[in-house]
């Protein structure tokens, strides 16, 4: 039996197998793979069955080519959704593929599905940090409607790499007016905002390595910044009702303590000007903030992963508390 397969990886280092083509049927028995022993002859005893024939799971996800266009690269990168596997091809050959590419192939994506399942916000990715000294490379992804989990609502694992997610301590900021670019400043912001509180995300990587290969920030961007989802708290204020430097959330998973981070961390200052950065950033690529959206500006610690039958909490300082339960 011969079988074309590409490993991925996803966060942690675990590995997984895209097939990338057709499978054949294997024989399983209690020992492993392999022919099942013929049955006896002669006498009267009772012939136990064979052990079935069993197919494997079939994963087929058509590989790329450096010659593959962007409608191909997408339309591999929906089979690796639709199959729940990690892809290393934009790692194999695609190894410097630039940000405008990049958000161009998330833009495809995100309009493929526009007309059922249409964008209600955006999140920031890469935007903590910790050190001025230390520069970081913030980008962007959209966030659509059926990603938005309602409050209390258990999350299926079912469709995730390795059954479990990452979760990430985020706010979320409520827009009331548009915020076109480029020259938006922390007031424009300010004025605009209607809301903001705590927000948990989910990722669920689905691009990785080849290898030793780059795993780029423009890699992470074709995988919408591999968001899978976003449980919103209910507890909401106002920006100037917070105390960014003195905020600060503490992440549980069942139970246990995980993370604990500072508000202040967002581009090394607080959301707020996370969205004026994003505010600006978006003109380049021909998209623009509008009201009624909302915008999740980053993580503020190192996400821990949740499986199926956990649990995950954040609380922070004054915007409340948001749970949720995987299943």
């Amino acid at each position: 039996m011969t079988l074309e397969k590409t490993a991925g990886r996803m966060a942690g280092g675990r590995f997984i197998q895209i097939v990338v083509a057709a499978a054949l049927p294997v024989l399983l028995s209690g020992c492993g793979a392999g022919a099942p022993e013929p049955a006896p002859t002669g006498g009267s005893a009772e012939v136990e069955a064979a052990p079935a024939v069993v197919p494997e799971p079939e994963v087929v996800v058509d590989p790329l080519t450096p010659e593959a266009t962007d409608e191909e690269i997408v339309d591999h990168l929906v089979a690796v959704e639709r199959q729940g596997v990690v892809s290393v091809e934009l790692s194999r050959h695609f190894p410097n593929l630039d940000r405008a590419r990049a958000y161009r192939l998330q833009r495809i994506r995100r309009d493929r599905k526009a007309p059922a399942d249409p964008q209600v916000g955006w999140k920031i990715g890469w935007s903590r940090q910790t050190d001025p000294r230390v520069p970081i490379d913030p980008v962007f992804g959209h966030i659509l409607q059926s990603h938005v989990y309602a409050p209390g609502r258990p999350i299926s694992t079912e469709g995730f790499v390795g059954g479990e997610a990452l979760v990430e301590a985020e706010v979320a900021v409520w827009l009331g007016r548009d915020l076109p670019g480029p020259d938006i400043t922390r007031d424009d912001v300010l004025a605009a905002v209607t809301e903001v509180g705590g927000v948990i995300e989910l990722l669920n990587p689905r691009v990785g390595p080849d290898g030793d290969g780059p795993n780029t920030h423009d890699h992470g961007i074709v995988d919408n910044v591999f968001h899978i989802g976003v449980m919103l708290g209910e507890q909401r204020a106002t920006p100037i009702d917070v105390d960014w430097p003195a905020e600060r959330v503490v992440v549980e998973v069942d139970g246990e303590t995980r993370g604990e981070g500072r508000l202040s961390s967002v581009m090394g200052r607080d959301p707020i000007a996370g969205v004026v950065w994003l505010a600006n950033e978006l003109l380049a690529y021909g998209e623009q903030l509008r009201a009624g959206e909302f915008v999740i500006t980053g993580t503020v610690v190192t996400p821990p992963p949740v499986a199926a039958g956990g649990s995950a909490r954040l609380t922070f300082t004054t915007l409340g508390t948001v749970e949720l339960a995987v299943e």
